[in-house]
């Protein structure tokens, strides 16, 4: 970058005209061929950089023609997750993804329309619009967009299988300086929503409970240098297009790797008044009100050769005025992931995370029939493992193994309706590309 474009790319920024460029333009901030970070560039993903070491590159066939700038594309995912405890309401606890027992599920049907920014350094505008179907439906929802904040006019009637639009937003700038308006996924975090940036077909905890999903506002992007990016910006609170409690949000992050991209570490936070109460069954419920928010992920990435990388994940979230007495709940946690890549068609993939919802305001139930029991506060530990593997470059099957274990003092537990502390899962799911 010449002298006089950081200095324009500076002054843009100050004046806040600026915005992130699509999650699929990481430019040098992924890992070259052959190497664990590199990833397809179409396939959206939460935050690129953590994100994309685990995923298989390539594709053979598209559907509707293969997407240069422009393009529709998409994927399928579906699955199976046996609960050794066999529950009589077939639910894995309190979970809000992959959350039936021993049936099939149908978890995303997926497509994207997008356009990309120039990747040759000049300017120009894009957009993107993501539809899902299938039970993954509730994370995708937000609040006056698919759900009524009067609770009348939903998109969706049912309890399993429904529509939802995570995505909708246009873009303007280049490469290294941009600006993004609209609904948009949550740069806050470690996991996304999209099967094809996930290593596991099982979501952590953290993803499920402790942060927002997505967002609606502006948000900006600049590559302040090849190893320095910042993301900065104002959304409408947590999963939300209108609420009554939600105000404006600070939405921010920080990125900085090395020079040879074996080493990074960002920080994002999103901060700004919510409603005092997340979960609708907390008891006893607190008067609701507007009251601050805040939740940051600290990420370390660390790959010691191209077929490994380790993934540190630590995470807090806090709500001030969110426990019956005006006092503010609190819900940390760590996260650790270890892949190595074993060879072109096999990946192998851990992970090991600690939830502590200290108040018992996090972990909560999507479903109306779930009889699991909450609030539930204590601490949620869960080890996973499994391959990824790829018998072609349209297709990534995912089996894994999941061990949950509660520790905490209400005499209320989690798992197997009610009466176990611990939980034994063993499925895969199947994701084609198109």
């Amino acid at each position: 970058m010449t002298t006089l474009r950081r200095r324009l790319a500076m002054a843009a920024l100050v004046a806040g005209l600026v915005a992130p460029r699509a999650a699929a333009q990481e430019g040098e901030f992924i890992a070259g061929a052959g190497q664990v970070g590199a990833f397809e560039r179409f396939d959206p993903r939460l935050t690129d950089p953590v994100s994309g070491g685990v995923i298989p590159s390539g594709q053979e066939w598209y559907l509707f023609g293969e997407p240069e700038r422009a393009g529709v594309f998409g994927w399928i995912d579906g699955g199976f997750m046996g609960n050794f405890a066999n529950p009589a309401s077939k639910f894995n606890g309190p979970y809000n993804a992959v959350d039936r027992a021993n049936e099939p599920m149908l978890n995303q049907l997926y497509l994207v329309g997008e356009r990309t920014l120039p990747q040759d350094g000049t300017w120009g505008v894009g957009g993107r619009a993501d539809l899902i179907w299938g039970e993954d439906f509730l994370l995708a929802q937000s609040t006056g967009w698919e759900v009524s904040p009067s609770g009348r006019g939903d998109w969706n009637s049912g309890e399993y299988y429904g529509l939802a639009m995570p995505q909708l937003f246009a873009t303007a700038g280049s490469e290294d300086l941009s600006l993004k308006l609209g609904h948009f996924y949550s740069i806050v975090g470690y996991e996304g929503l999209p099967a094809v940036g996930n290593f596991f077909y099982t979501k952590s905890y953290s993803y499920q409970f402790a942060g927002p999903f997505t967002h609606w506002g502006g948000l900006a992007h600049w590559r302040a240098t090849d190893t320095v990016e910042v993301d900065a910006g104002l959304v409408n609170g947590w999963n939300a297009l209108s609420s009554g409690y939600a105000r404006a949000n600070f939405l921010g992050r920080v990125r900085v790797r090395n020079a040879a991209n074996t080493a990074a570490t960002s920080f994002a936070i999103v901060s700004g008044d919510e409603c005092d109460d997340f979960s609708p069954v907390f008891a006893p419920a607190p008067i609701l009100t507007s009251a601050n928010r805040t939740r940051y992920s600290l990420l370390f990435e660390y790959r010691p050769t191209d077929g490994v990388e380790y993934v540190f994940h630590q995470w807090l979230g806090v709500q001030a005025k969110g426990l019956p007495y005006g006092s503010s709940a609190l819900w940390t946690g760590i996260d650790q992931y270890l892949y190595w890549s074993a060879s072109e068609t096999w990946k192998w993939g851990a992970r090991f995370e600690w939830f502590d919802d200290v108040d018992g305001t996090r972990v909560g139930l999507n479903r109306p029939s779930n009889p699991n029991h909450v609030p539930l506060p204590g601490n949620y530990f869960s080890l996973t493992l499994g391959p990824n593997w790829v018998p072609s470059a349209n297709v990534l099957v995912r089996p894994c193994f999941r061990w949950d274990f509660f520790s905490g003092t209400s005499g209320v537990l989690p798992f197997n309706d009610g009466v176990s502390t611990n939980q034994t899962l063993l499925g895969f799911d199947a994701i084609q590309k198109y």
